[in-house]
């Protein structure tokens, strides 16, 4: 393989020429594993962060959140959620009812089909881009509606379904490891508007900050849409004793909290036969459950979404609450196979 020769290789001495915060969090815990571990890496482009991995003559491909052992098909088909849905039940698990809709002449056919509250997605968006979470009335399905039709040509309905939000990482060695994601929350005072409760919790909270066990609760689209599907906005004060969520999860400032020795069998046979229908190495699960230690049919719980490119590995192996879970080793291990 002399063309490697011809490539910049990555060292320890050099790695802080690679701008990480352009990478994908997956890529850069699975590249400082591999440094410590005696994987060659080598950067393709000078411009690009593409990068050829090696061990033992063997090559891998990484870019972004993709590795060159995934299968294309895989991760477009999980990229769409409305084909992911279908795929899930095709395969006998539990999805939100919903439909796809392209056209505001369809929401009188979704409120007759689906009743409300509904959660508004943008067909083809990642990281929870253009959601309305809960929707329980007609203007506020019109708003959300056009939001998403901003991001996407067309819009996924869906049932909202009450319960804690997991997700389930796994590997397709059959590690893994599960967080559930607890929403960073105001509670109103009845004085404070929403913008200035949060400003009051960054700063009085001492356990948020930069290098502590919670960030700081981020100002961003996805919370106001959060706000929004509340009855508020950022001006708005909230009453006094009313907690309102701001976001999904610890990366808007909520929290990851280790769930992986509660979850149940059953569940972990599900992630096994969708990692290998899909032909992924790794894949994202997002549940919504009550209990995630128990079946989804006894809990009414449902998959919402999966996701096939690198999930973020780094909410296992830095919770803000419960036991490290480092999947790193595993998927590296598992590519090179």
């Amino acid at each position: 393989m002399f063309f490697l020769e011809n490539l910049e290789k990555i060292t320890p001495e050099n790695l802080h020429t690679i701008d990480k915060s352009k990478i994908r969090k997956t890529i850069t815990a699975l590249l400082d594993y591999a440094l410590k571990n005696g994987i060659e890496i080598y950067r393709v482009f000078p411009s690009k962060l593409i990068f050829i991995l090696k061990k033992d003559g063997k090559l891998v491909w990484l870019h972004k959140s993709l590795s060159s052992k995934a299968n294309p098909i895989g991760v477009n088909t999980a990229r769409n959620k409305h084909l992911t849905k279908k795929l899930l039940k095709t395969l006998g698990y539990p999805v939100a009812p919903g439909m796809v809709i392209s056209s505001a002449d369809e929401l009188e056919e979704v409120m007759e089909k689906i009743a409300f509250p509904l959660v508004i997605k943008p067909l083809n968006s990642s990281e929870g881009k253009g959601i309305t979470p809960y929707v329980d009335n007609k203007a506020l399905l019109m708003e959300s509606f056009l939001l998403a039709k901003n991001i996407s040509d067309k819009v996924l309905v869906e049932k909202y379904i009450p319960g804690d939000y997991y997700r389930l990482t796994y590997v397709a060695d059959g590690s893994f490891a599960a967080v559930r994601n607890v929403p960073a929350y105001i509670t109103g005072d009845g004085m404070l508007t929403a913008e200035e409760l949060i400003r009051r919790e960054n700063n009085s909270n001492k356990d948020r900050g930069e290098n502590r066990r919670l960030k700081k609760i981020r100002i961003t689209d996805k919370t106001r849409r959060f706000l929004i599907s509340y009855g508020y906005k950022l001006d708005s004060v909230i009453e006094q004793g009313r907690k309102v969520p701001l976001c999904f999860g610890g990366f808007d400032g909520g929290e990851y909290i280790d769930a992986t020795d509660s979850v149940h069998p059953s569940i972990l046979d599900m992630a096994n036969e969708i990692s290998k229908i899909m032909n992924l190495p790794v894949i994202g699960i997002d549940i919504i459950t009550a209990d995630i230690s128990r079946p989804l049919d006894e809990t009414g719980g449902v998959i919402i979404e999966i996701n096939g490119t690198f999930p973020d590995l780094q909410i296992h192996a830095r919770p803000t609450q419960g036991e490290i879970r480092d999947l790193a080793p595993n998927l590296i291990n598992y590519l090179f196979r």
